[in-house]
């Protein structure tokens, strides 16, 4: 737990908006360069007032903006605790950027796609034995659920984020989530629904070809295969956009 401070006291901004603000970033910078992890505590109110020479409801203000980004968690009876990675705030960004900003689930793909790409990649590079077992039990209840949307569209989240889990990035891992989250799982069972028996075969035999690469440890192959598999979703999709609009 860290409960020091260090850095240069800031110079005061004219607006109190502004100085929460800057205070804001020079709390983030000590929580950076301090390597704070999930679950450590910043210094009291108080001290922080006293380093930085600003009132409380200053300090509160900056924690509050901090917060808000899911930085900081406020707990009571702890105080400004460092808040584990999420992908919460992505999940609400992608959401704000649909309704708000009317972005397509087309674009939403396009941009998802080459991240799942990469996902295959390193957990082909990188999956345990254990994470292999796990996909692998997946595409088997998924061929076995092939006909049943709700389920099947269960198994497809389970398994994509399992694959971008065993990729070893943090990042790639949380995007994922987060891409999925936003586009819901409503999105994804419509798309499914709409698929014949022959079409959702061949994208249960695109899941396959994915995991069965990863477990020979082949990353462009299962690249490959996972562009593949979003190449197709795109294009039924552009083709049903086109159907609709006839």
């Amino acid at each position: 737990m860290a409960t020091y401070l260090t850095g240069r006291v800031m110079s005061r901004p004219s607006s109190a908006p502004a100085r929460s603000s800057q205070l804001a970033d020079l709390i983030l910078a000590h929580v950076l360069n301090h390597g704070l992890e999930p679950g450590d505590v910043l210094p009291a109110e108080g001290k922080l007032a006293a380093h930085f020479q600003v009132s409380r409801p200053v300090i509160r203000e900056a924690i509050k903006q901090l917060e808000g980004r899911g930085i900081l968690e406020v707990i009571n009876g702890r105080g400004a605790v460092v808040r584990p990675l999420s992908e919460v705030q992505l999940v609400a960004y992608f959401t704000h950027a649909i309704a708000v900003h009317h972005l397509t689930f087309r674009e939403l793909m396009e941009a998802r796609r080459p991240i799942e790409v990469q996902s295959a990649r390193l957990a082909a590079q990188r999956r345990t034995p254990e994470q292999l077992e796990a996909m692998q039990a997946i595409v088997q209840r998924m061929r076995r659920n092939i006909g049943n949307a709700d389920v099947y569209v269960d198994l497809d989240r389970d398994l994509h984020a399992l694959i971008a889990e065993a990729s070893g990035n943090v990042i790639i891992m949380h995007l994922v989530r987060a891409f999925r989250g936003a586009l819901n799982d409503l999105t994804h069972e419509m798309l499914y629904r709409r698929r014949n028996r022959q079409q959702l075969e061949r994208v249960h035999i695109l899941h396959d070809a994915i995991v069965t690469e990863i477990g020979y440890r082949n990353a462009e192959a299962a690249g490959r295969a996972m562009d593949v598999h979003f190449g197709e979703a795109l294009a039924f999709l552009i083709e049903r956009q086109e159907g609709m609009r006839r």
